[in-house]
């Protein structure tokens, strides 16, 4: 078989009936910003399982604390403890589900995880 031929037939495999194939393998990328709105995207939706990665390019330490990990009785999901200029905090996936998260650092910074089972709805930053 021709090189082009194996290509298009592995491109035609991964597209399968139900539209584009996801590389779940690949985070899901959030940035730490100075100004608001904070976490950009503020709320993005992610598929179940997926690595999500928030990236510090500020010259400020920031985290990314669960809101869970605040009150009593409620399942601490993820807490970075403080995330140095230019360093990054990431969680191997998250159950389906909604997640609000804040910075303790600076408690205006706040963002919401979507996690879906559906491969058909991530957002894009």
């Amino acid at each position: 078989m021709s090189r082009i031929l194996i290509i298009l037939i592995a491109v035609w495999i991964g597209i399968g009936s139900s539209g584009l194939a996801l590389d779940t393998s690949l985070p899901t990328r959030i940035m730490m910003e100075d100004g608001s709105p904070y976490y950009v995207p503020i709320a993005p939706t992610v598929v179940s399982n997926t690595p999500i990665r928030w990236d510090n390019p500020t010259p400020t330490h920031h985290t990314v604390t669960h809101s869970g990990c605040v009150g009593e009785g409620s399942s601490c999901l993820f807490d970075s403890g403080a995330v140095s200029p230019g360093s990054s905090f990431s969680v191997p996936g998250l159950p389906a589900g909604q997640y609000t998260y804040h910075c303790r650092i600076h408690p205006i910074m706040r963002g919401q995880l979507i996690i879906t089972d559906s491969p058909s709805t991530p957002s894009q930053l």
